[in-house]
């Protein structure tokens, strides 16, 4: 049971903890679509093609080529969260507030293999991870999704 002087300390806590900056601000992370990356020399990508973010954060998913376009794979995404699906040649900001897996292609290029995963950590993250593992996915796109897979493990 909380008596005065805990209540009285734990709101000092909070206010001390939200004006040090030491309480977790949303961030933006950039998600560059590639016809071809210079670093491997992989063609079709998105890269990072696996990123980490927490709940609250703005991944930009952003063109390299006027091909290219990032939108949500059906089945991929966590139960009551929001799909997307950007213009092909166009940047797509999406900001994701539920913990979870959320799959995601390059409509023109699927089929070539370009597919990333958004990990967003927190409570409740793995309740759709077999759901979007048992996705069925075909030609180059199974290919990567059985290499992410494997990395995420």
């Amino acid at each position: 049971m909380f008596d005065r002087r805990t209540a009285i300390l734990c709101a000092g806590a909070t206010a001390l903890l939200l004006s040090s900056g030491v309480a977790a601000k949303p961030r933006t992370h950039v998600v560059e679509m590639m016809t071809q990356d210079p670093k491997t020399g992989k063609r079709m990508v998105f890269t990072p093609r696996i990123l980490r973010v927490a709940s609250g954060d703005t991944v930009t998913f952003k063109p390299s080529q006027p091909t290219h376009n990032s939108m949500s794979t059906p089945g991929m995404i966590p139960e009551g969260a929001s799909g997307w699906r950007g213009q092909i040649g166009k940047s797509v900001s999406v900001t994701f507030t539920k913990p979870g897996y959320y799959g995601y292609h390059c409509l023109p290029h699927k089929s070539m293999g370009m597919v990333g995963l958004v990990i967003v950590e927190g409570e409740g993250r793995d309740a759709n991870l077999e759901a979007a593992k048992s996705v069925r996915q075909i030609g180059k796109a199974k290919e990567a999704w059985d290499e992410i897979w494997a990395q995420v493990a």
